[in-house]
């Protein structure tokens, strides 16, 4: 009987191994859901597009808040960096796009063209320099205008003063403008869009309309437009970083000076005995005496010239007497003296 029973119960070993095998299928299902999930999230996280932004503004953050991932080609942007003008690419159109921070700290988007991609089979580019090429005679033109009404103050008849004046400044204007027309071809014919360079960086939009030919070359061919290019002129535009404060220097321990060596002191010198015999030990290596000094004759004196001799008054001559004077006696016969 009591190998009966053993045989058709099984054992507690058995029910702990069971046990043991479910838990870890469990386990494993519970790994393969994680597992799957943590890659759906990093899937889902790559596909998003990215809402980071900073100044100067750009199209593509803002496009992407709506879930929209496009490819961004800068055209050119405001010194400020709170506006600017881009092309965007995304699966279906292309897109000229102007975006701009406004001062109630929204960012807002205005399409200035939007075309159907498949369609497009043109572009050309067009940099309208006439007026900076004739900038000489705007400014010639607007002086001659000047010229012309201080003339007609002084009463000298001159007309069309004003005329000048006006085509100079006229011209001077739209040189400052810096007008680029850009044009896209599609099925439904030309369609044109003039780029300013009015207050514009001129290193980005000078940089952005060489670039954009090659790259829209591209772009008819396959597809895709090329942003790499523009990419590294945008990054070297980029602020750099102002350098950190150099820390204060501490102040250099002067080493401490060493100590004087001690000179050896000389040893004396011995007197020299006029008379006598002389020592029967001599010292030896004898110190010789020093050389007697050399006496240097003085230079010869000029004679000086002996002071002129002032002789006594006693021995001087006596002056001359003066000659006599004849006494003066009344004249004869003078009527006064009678």
């Amino acid at each position: 009987m009591d190998e009966g029973i053993s045989a058709d119960w099984p054992s507690q070993e058995e029910d702990e191994v069971e046990e043991a095998l479910e838990a870890s299928d469990v386990e494993e299902e519970q790994l393969e859901i994680t597992e799957s999930e943590v890659e759906d999230d990093s899937s889902n996280e790559e596909d998003a597009p990215s809402t980071d932004w900073s100044f100067p503004v750009r199209a593509a953050p803002i496009l992407a808040l709506q879930g929209e991932t496009v490819t961004e080609f800068p055209l050119s942007q405001h010194v400020s960096g709170h506006q600017s003008t881009s092309l965007i690419v995304d699966e279906n159109l292309m897109r000229i796009v102007e975006s701009r921070y406004d001062e109630d700290g929204i960012r807002r988007l205005n399409v200035r063209m939007a075309l159907v991609k498949e369609h497009i089979s043109g572009y050309s580019h067009t940099h309208l320099d006439i007026f900076q090429r004739l900038m000489p005679i705007w400014y010639l033109s607007a002086g001659f205008g000047a010229l012309a009404w201080i003339l007609m103050f002084t009463s000298i008849p001159v007309i069309g003063g004003g005329m000048f004046i006006l085509a100079g400044l006229t011209g001077i204007l739209l040189a400052k403008l810096d007008l680029h027309r850009i044009s896209f071809s599609d099925h439904g014919g030309r369609h044109d869009f003039y780029l300013s360079g009015w207050r514009q960086e001129p290193y980005l939009i000078y940089n952005s309309t060489a670039l954009l030919g090659p790259a829209f070359v591209g772009f008819l061919r396959n597809g895709e437009l090329e942003t790499k290019h523009i990419d590294v002129i945008v990054q070297s535009m980029a602020k750099p970083n102002p350098p950190a404060a150099p820390a204060p220097q501490q102040p250099k321990q002067l080493p401490a000076p060493p100590e004087a060596a001690t000179a050896p002191m000389p040893l004396p010198l011995q007197p020299m005995i006029a008379s006598g015999p002389p020592a029967s030990k001599p010292q030896a290596n004898p110190i010789p005496p020093p050389p007697a000094p050399t006496q240097i004759p003085p230079p010869p004196v000029a004679p000086t010239p002996a002071p002129p001799q002032i002789l006594p008054l006693s021995s001087l001559p006596p002056p001359p007497m003066p000659p006599p004077v004849a006494p003066v006696s009344a004249p004869e016969n003078d009527p006064l003296w009678d």
